[in-house]
This record gives structure tokens, C-alpha cells and sequence, in this order.
């Protein structure tokens, strides 16, 4: 009796704890939701540099490794590979993220260690080659940094962030957007033009 009020307890428990879990996760995945929306109105891009893009931008002269650090969360700006899945604030863009970023909240939950993200430094920001979804919970929880193996690349010019950031969200919007859409002065012309000639029309008969 004692045996299955103990496990009546225990699952309780694990259920309120999957409950805040998914509940987490959905205020991160809506933040990045809105946040793109914002974006797409503003014209204020709130992407993940990618690291190729960095590459293109500059010659890397040589690669370090700087060992384990503690690095601070706001300096992490891009990603190797997965600029798309998150935003500029780590919150999940893409939905199949979903259970391995329960997975890894669960498990930081639970008081487990996980292994150190892998990031690589370019100047003073860092791009993530390992760990976006470690990073993007930690986030979620309020964590303002996290460990990290560290690979230093040396450019041979020093990078402005905004100005990369702003240039390859035009080449991105122009590559797959296509047209830009009309201002909406002229937006609003097009729509009363046709009416006021249909006016005119009237008018005259």
C-alpha cells in the first residue's frame, strides 16, 4: 500500500515536472515565433550569424584551441551549422527541435552535468559548432553563462557585427523572399485609382 502511494507520489511529480518543461519550451518557441514576425515587419534582423558567412567575409589566418571557459551567453551570436533553427536569443525556431530540447531541459532539471558546449571565437563573439540546444535551455532558464571548449580563429580584419548582420540578411531576404513588396503608399494607390475612376464613371452618366 505504502509501496504504491510512494510511486502515485513520485509520478505526480515527474508529470508537474514535464508539465513546466513543455510549458518552457513553448513560451521559448513562441518568443522566437513573434520575434520573427517583429523582424519580418521591422526589418530588423534577429538571426544567428553563420559562421560561413564569416568565413566569406574574412581570411582566418589561424585556429586555437583556448581550452574549457566559462563564457558569458550574450556573447554567442552565431552557429556553424544550424543559423535557421534558432534566433539571435536562442529561443527554437523549428518545431522537431522540440523533443530534444525537452530532453536536455529534463535532464538540467534533474541536476545532471552535461558535457561543455563546443563554441568557436571569433574576435569577441562566439559562433556554436556543439550544444544549441544546451544553450538555447540554458537561456530559458535564466542562465547568463555556460561551459564551453573554446577554438580561437584569427582574422586578419576585425569584423563589425551589425554591418555582417545587416548585409547578409539582404543577400538572404533577396535569395529566397524574391521581389520586395510595394511601399504602401503606392500599395494604397493601386486600390483607390480604380475607384475613383469608377466614380468619374458614374459621375458622367
Amino acid at each position: 500500500m505504502m509501496c504504491e502511494a510512494t510511486r502515485t507520489v513520485y509520478q505526480n511529480a515527474l508529470d508537474c515536472r514535464q508539465h513546466g518543461q513543455q510549458a518552457l519550451y513553448d513560451r521559448a518557441l513562441a518568443q522566437g515565433q513573434r520575434g520573427q514576425l517583429r523582424s519580418s515587419l521591422t526589418g530588423r534582423s534577429r538571426r544567428l550569424l553563420s559562421l560561413e558567412e564569416v568565413s566569406a567575409a574574412c581570411t582566418v589566418q589561424a585556429r586555437s584551441s583556448a581550452g574549457t571557459r566559462t563564457v558569458v551567453i550574450d556573447q554567442i551570436c552565431g552557429s556553424e551549422n544550424r543559423a535557421v533553427d534558432f534566433d539571435c536569443d536562442f529561443n527554437p525556431l523549428q518545431d522537431y527541435t522540440h523533443e530534444r530540447w525537452l530532453g536536455i531541459a529534463s535532464a538540467v532539471q534533474r541536476g545532471r552535468t552535461l558535457p561543455p558546449v563546443a563554441l568557436i571565437q571569433v574576435g569577441d563573439r562566439y559562433f556554436v559548432r556543439d550544444g544549441h540546444h544546451r544553450i538555447s535551455v540554458a537561456r530559458a532558464l535564466g542562465q547568463q553563462a555556460i561551459e564551453a571548449t573554446v577554438e580561437v580563429w584569427k582574422v586578419e580584419t576585425p569584423i563589425l557585427w551589425e554591418q555582417l548582420s545587416q548585409a547578409t540578411s539582404h543577400r538572404r531576404a533577396r535569395k529566397h523572399e524574391g521581389p520586395r513588396p510595394a511601399p504602401i503608399l503606392g500599395w494604397l494607390s493601386g486600390i483607390l485609382r480604380p475607384a475613383e475612376r469608377a466614380a468619374s464613371s458614374q459621375a458622367a452618366r
